[in-house]
Parts: C-alpha cells; sequence; structure tokens
C-alpha cells in the first residue's frame, strides 16, 4: 500500500508541476524576453558611456596638446621657427601613432615646420615614396621662402642625430590659406576641422588647430596637429553588441561619418566620406534604417525593421557632449533576435522535454532516498566532528550519488583548510572555512603585482613625547582609516612597517585591473588623511602628512615563515623599487608617485605629470616616475591647469638639455608651482649643469647614491 500511495501521490505531483511548469516557462519567456531587450538597452547605454568617455579623451588629449603647444610658443617665441622648438613640439606626440604631424605655420612669412610620425608600419615615405631608413619613426618638413621661390624641404630624423634632408622641392604650399589655419584666426579658442583627407597621406583625419600670439598680444601664427581616426575607429569597433551589431557616428547635422561591420565579418570602422557635404553612399543597409528611422524621430531608444533582411533590430543614439565645438552623435544597433532567438528555442525544448524530466526526476528521488538515508548519516557524523575542530581523522567515505560524493568531498576539503588555517592563526579563533582538499606550505608563485609604500612624514620626531598609551590608539586610528579605503579599493594590507603600510593588488586575489585600483587607493587615502586633520579629527598625530610610493612589477608572492606560523607576502626586486620610490617623495616633494610600469597602465584614467627618469639606489635600470594629479574626469582649476601646463614646457627644455632655456623656464614656473621644493631641485640641477656642462650623450637619467 506505501508503495502504490507514493506511486499515486508521485503522478499526482507530476502532473501538477508539468502543468505549473508550462505556466512558469510561458511566464518567463516573456519577462525573460522584455529583460533581455532592457538588458540590451542598458548594454547600449553603458557602452556608449564608455565611448564618450574614450572619446573625450583622445579629443581632450589632442587639445591639451595643442594648447601646451601654443603656451610653449607664446613663452618661448625665439623656439618657433628653430630645430629645438621642433624637438620640444615632437615631444608631445612621440610615441603616438594616431598622431599624425604636430606642426606651426608662421603668420606673416607662412614659413612652415612641421614634425611628422612615422608608423611602425610604414615601409615609405614622402612625395617620391622613399623607403625609410632603419630606425627612423621621425620626419621634419621645412617650407622657407628663399630668392624668388618657395623651397620645401624633407628630414630624417633619428634619436640623438642631426636632421637628415632627403628632398628638396619647389612648392606652392602656404598654410595660411588652409582651413585649419583659417578656423584658427576665426575661433579664440581650439579649432577642429570636419573631417578630410590628409594631402601627404590620403587617409582621413582631422586637425586641431590654436593661434598663437607673443606677450604683446601680436599673432604669431597657428599651431596644429593632425589626428588620424585610428583611435576613434578603434572605439567604435569595441562598443558592438553581439556578433551582429553594428555601431555608427554621425555629425551634429545628422550626416553619417562612420560605421562599422559586425564581429562576426571582423572589419574595421569605415569612415564613408572626408567631404561632409557629399551625398554619403552606404553600403550597409541596416545602418541606412537606423538613421532614417533616428532622423525621424529623434528617439534615443527604438525598434525597427531592416529594409535588407526584414528582421527588427534594436537601436541607440544619442549626442556625445560638446568639446571644442565638435559634437558627434554615436549610435548602436543588435538584431532582436541575436538577443531573444535563445530564449525561444530554450523555452521549446522546455516544454518539450519538462514533463518527461518531472516524472523520471519523481521515480528516481524514491530510488536513491534510502541510500541518501543511511550516507547523510555518515556525512553528518564527521560534519558534527568538524565543528567540534575533531581534525585528527582521515575523511574514509565513498558514495556513488554525486550529490553525497560532492558533499562529502566539500567535508573532506574543510577539514584539510581548517588544519591548514591553524597555521596562521590559533584555532580557537575559526569557526567555519573551506577551502582546497590540500594542506599549505612554505612557497609562492611568481605574478605580476601593483605595490603601495606608505610612510608618515616626521613621525619619529613628533612621537618622541607620547606616551605608548596615547600612541598606539592614534596610529591604530591611522591605520584603521588608511585599510579601510585599500581594501575597499581592492587592495591587501600586506604588513605594518612601524608607522609604514606595505599594500598590494592582485594577490592573493587576481585583478586584472589591479594599477587603477592601486591608484585610486591612493587619492582615497589622501582624502581619508585631510578627514582625520580635519577639525573633527582628534589624534594627537596631526598634522598627518603621508606620502605614497607604487610601483607594479613581477614579485614572488606566497608564504613565508615555518609551519607553525606562515605569513602571506611578496618578494622581489619590484618590492624594493615601489619602497624606494615612496622615499623620492622627499626630494621631489611630492606626495604620490608612480613607476613608469604604473603610468603606462594608468595613463588613460588618471591625470599624471613626468618628474624625473631615475635610478634609484639599488636598482640597475632607469626608469620614468610621475606624479599622480587626480582621475581624469575630475574638476581641475584653471591654475592647476596653467601650473602642469607650464611644467611640461619646462620638463621639455630640461629633457631637451637646453640648460640655460629651462633655467629660465623654472624660475618663471616658480611663481605658479605650488611644489617650490620640485622647482628648487631642478634649478639646482641647472645650475650644476651650466657650470659643469654634460657630455653630448646625456641620457637625462638621475642616479641616487643614496635612499
Amino acid at each position: 500500500m506505501k508503495i502504490r500511495l507514493h506511486i499515486g501521490v508521485a503522478t499526482v505531483f507530476t502532473l501538477l508541476t508539468l502543468c505549473v511548469t508550462t505556466m512558469l516557462v510561458a511566464i518567463l519567456y516573456f519577462g525573460n524576453k522584455q529583460l533581455a531587450v532592457h538588458t540590451a538597452q542598458k548594454q547600449m547605454a553603458a557602452a556608449r558611456a564608455r565611448s564618450v568617455e574614450d572619446m573625450l579623451t583622445v579629443i581632450r588629449g589632442a587639445g591639451n596638446v595643442v594648447s601646451s603647444a601654443s603656451v610653449f610658443l607664446s613663452n618661448f617665441p625665439e623656439q618657433a621657427n628653430s630645430l629645438v622648438g621642433l624637438d620640444v613640439l615632437y615631444s608631445k606626440i612621440q610615441g603616438k601613432e594616431h598622431y599624425y604631424g604636430l606642426y606651426f605655420a608662421e603668420a606673416q612669412s607662412g614659413d612652415f615646420y612641421q614634425n611628422i610620425n612615422i608608423p611602425s608600419d610604414w615601409r615609405v615615405f614622402g612625395p617620391d615614396q622613399r623607403p625609410v631608413p632603419e630606425g627612423v619613426n621621425r620626419v621634419q618638413r621645412i617650407i622657407l621662402d628663399q630668392a624668388d621661390t618657395r623651397l620645401e624641404t624633407y628630414y630624417w630624423s633619428e634619436k640623438n642625430e642631426p636632421p637628415k634632408p632627403f628632398l628638396s622641392r619647389s612648392t606652392k604650399y602656404d598654410p595660411r590659406s588652409r582651413p585649419w589655419y583659417r578656423g584658427a584666426i576665426e575661433h579664440s579658442e581650439i579649432y577642429i576641422t570636419p573631417l578630410y583627407l590628409f594631402e601627404s597621406t590620403g587617409n582621413a583625419g582631422v586637425t586641431f588647430s590654436k593661434s598663437v600670439f607673443d606677450k604683446t598680444g601680436k599673432l604669431m601664427g597657428v599651431v596644429a596637429l593632425d589626428m588620424t581616426m585610428s583611435a576613434l575607429s578603434q572605439i567604435l569597433n569595441d562598443i558592438r553588441i553581439g556578433d551582429h551589431g553594428l555601431a555608427f557616428m554621425m555629425d551634429r547635422e545628422g550626416r553619417l561619418l562612420a560605421y562599422t561591420s559586425t564581429r562576426s565579418d571582423d572589419g574595421m570602422a569605415r569612415f564613408v566620406s572626408a567631404n561632409p557635404n557629399e551625398q554619403i553612399e552606404m553600403d550597409n543597409r541596416v545602418v541606412a534604417g537606423a538613421v532614417s528611422q533616428w532622423q525621424a524621430n529623434q528617439q534615443e531608444f527604438f525598434n525597427f525593421v531592416s529594409p535588407s533582411d526584414a528582421r527588427k533590430h534594436i537601436a541607440s543614439v544619442a549626442p556625445i557632449p560638446e568639446i571644442f565645438g565638435a559634437q558627434p552623435t554615436l549610435g548602436l544597433t543588435v538584431p532582436e533576435e541575436e538577443l531573444v532567438g535563445g530564449i525561444q528555442r530554450t523555452t521549446k525544448r522546455a516544454l518539450q522535454f519538462g514533463g518527461l524530466a518531472m516524472v523520471v526526476a519523481v521515480a528516481f528521488t524514491f530510488l536513491v532516498a534510502r541510500v541518501l538515508s543511511k550516507s547523510l548519516g555518515r556525512v553528518t557524523t564527521e560534519a558534527r566532528k568538524v565543528s567540534n575542530f575533531e581534525l585528527g581523522d582521515d575523511l574514509n567515505l565513498k558514495s556513488n550519488i554525486q550529490e553525497v560524493a560532492e558533499l562529502e568531498a566539500a567535508i573532506a576539503s574543510m577539514k584539510a583548510g581548517l588544519s591548514s588555517f591553524g597555521a596562521y592563526v590559533p584555532k580557537e579563533l575559526v569557526r567555519s572555512i573551506v577551502s582546497k582538499a590540500e594542506r599549505i606550505g612554505v612557497g609562492g608563485n611568481s605574478q605580476e603585482v601593483t605595490l603601495m609604500f606608505t610612510d608618515l612624514q616626521g613621525f619619529t620626531s613628533q612621537t618622541e613625547g607620547l606616551e605608548p598609551e596615547i600612541l598606539m590608539p592614534a596610529l591604530s586610528e591611522y591605520f584603521e582609516a588608511m585599510e579601510e579605503v585599500i581594501s575597499s579599493n581592492f587592495g591587501t594590507v600586506d604588513k605594518y612597517i612601524g608607522d609604514a603600510i606595505m599594500a598590494l593588488w592582485n594577490a592573493p586575489i587576481g585583478d586584472p585591473d589591479h594599477p587603477n585600483h592601486a591608484c585610486r587607493a591612493a587619492l582615497a587615502c589622501l582624502r581619508a588623511e585631510e578627514h582625520l586633520n580635519s577639525e573633527q579629527g582628534t589624534s594627537p598625530l596631526r598634522p598627518l602628512h603621508t606620502r605614497f610610493g607604487l610601483h607594479t612589477g613581477p614579485v614572488v608572492v606566497g608564504n613565508v615563515g615555518s609551519q607553525s606560523r606562515l605569513q602571506y607576502t611578496a618578494l622581489g626586486a619590484a618590492v624594493n623599487f615601489a619602497s624606494r620610490l615612496e622615499g623620492l617623495n622627499k626630494v621631489y616633494g611630492t606626495r604620490i608617485l608612480v613607476s613608469e610600469a604604473v603610468a603606462c597602465h594608468v595613463e588613460s584614467e588618471f591625470l599624471l605629470r613626468e618628474i624625473d627618469i631615475v635610478i634609484p639606489l639599488g636598482a640597475s635600470n632607469p626608469s620614468r616616475i610621475y606624479e599622480l594629479v587626480c582621475e581624469n574626469g575630475a574638476n581641475v582649476s584653471d591654475a592647476l591647469k596653467r601650473e602642469l601646463d607650464s611644467w611640461e614646457t619646462c620638463y621639455s627644455l630640461y629633457r631637451s638639455a637646453a640648460w640655460q632655456d629651462a633655467l629660465n623656464a623654472f624660475e618663471k614656473h616658480r611663481q605658479l608651482e605650488k611644489n617650490e621644493l620640485l622647482v628648487d631641485t631642478f634649478i639646482d640641477r641647472c645650475n650644476g649643469f651650466i657650470s659643469q656642462p654634460q657630455d653630448s650623450d646625456w641620457d637625462g637619467v638621475y642616479r641616487f647614491q643614496s635612499k
């Protein structure tokens, strides 16, 4: 009777479950369809937001190059028509292949001085398609009036070598007739041309230009930067949704400028016209349908049917914020089938197999119930031993039922993990842990991490008169504030060394964005310190003044110590370099110094300024070091912008070994710079180099002989 009753109940239960499941599948289908569409809209909005920030970063970067070049030429008009001036201008675009050229056109004579970046994949260059010499990645182009002719000369330019002319010819080219020159004269701020074909390459691009005036207000000329569309092309390709999604860009008037292929076609973005006044001819009817629909209704999100395949598409179109007078519009499309097709197929299969699966599941439940009961009893006994920390006996249970076998494996893993964890902390503090089914020991793995070292300025002298009962709580309050900020930015405090902190990112938990998180944590630590130093703070250590050093590099991370007491830490040359970097703050008067390895990762998200190229004591290789100023997008005051632009000009002169010009610039910059120690350091160096000139092969590296 019991068996029959169980079978009858199981049958009724199966039928009811099948009905309920069918209803739930239908509800879930329509709900998931709407959710998929809503999710797609959110993805489009997020992708557009990312691309907007990336585009603004690219546009701001180009604007900053032109602005700083204008400041340099205004402050040093004698460099406008010199090779030194060309070198300083080139330093602003060196290594950035989407900047094709930076140049200056003189107002009175039309003389033209141009730096041209040679992309790494170019094998020939120039009007006569001359082979590019090995190691050359820069060309200088100078146009001057000589006698009765206007002469254009091209020079190969190689590092530490004088420019070598390779082509000289007469020309009628006058930069003052070009749209970028006239646009800069007509606009008081930076002018951006419409998309056009560069004369020298035939490729599409835009030009940023700005008028240059001397100190008396007289027009000297126009400085301009040619930017190719490679950076914007990559941004468009990156924001496509799904395998068949498309991205496109229009100008302020709604004319199509560029569109992508799908990911499955794997094509780069196509710039359809170099002349915004031309009629655009598109071979992609999906993009054409999206543009036509948006021009008709101007909605941010809408659906449309593609005229090419009659499929329904979801689209999102909206303009980005205006900058320097430019305001492109970005659009995204994706077939609705790509989002909900999987839901439709899954729903159909669920309806077909749901009933059968339920019957089989109920029947199987009866078969395994008694076996489960016996096996679970043994597992319960072992779990009770684990809860009492009776970890000595090995777990020797075996079961052919997958769920029970997995539970037994979890108990075994828990026992091994708890036993190993006792090497770190007393067992009475352990409450529950699930770890790998293996015992840990001394050893580690090599991996890249980002390290932070901090130090409190004047801590020793400041705490000489403090009693331990006062010092310890105050220092603990400081450490707690710092650790909270570091942990919230995915960092791990490795150890406290007196008043110093050593922290690391990307270990023990992986973090692919560890350099950015470390920089964000350092800035947040400064804000936490400001709170501790505020009137609400009660710490006897006030005023607190923390210095930071950040470096990214390979280290060995793992366990060191003895089997009874282990410590998780990082070892290697990168650790020593990060510590040395923190100490260099005392030399330059800075708060946060980051290495070149960190700067390469974070330069798109944070505002940095290069400070020096150094070899700290104990290191063998030179490294550029940078001051971390703030996050990109933060409200930067006009005074700070002027300070940073002026510093870049001074530092460029210093790097080019123009000692007297650099000295004059630094002495003038001292009126803008808040960090007087930084300026005085370079003034002393310039005076030293003037009195004792360096060799012609001076590499610009400053070698420290002490910590």
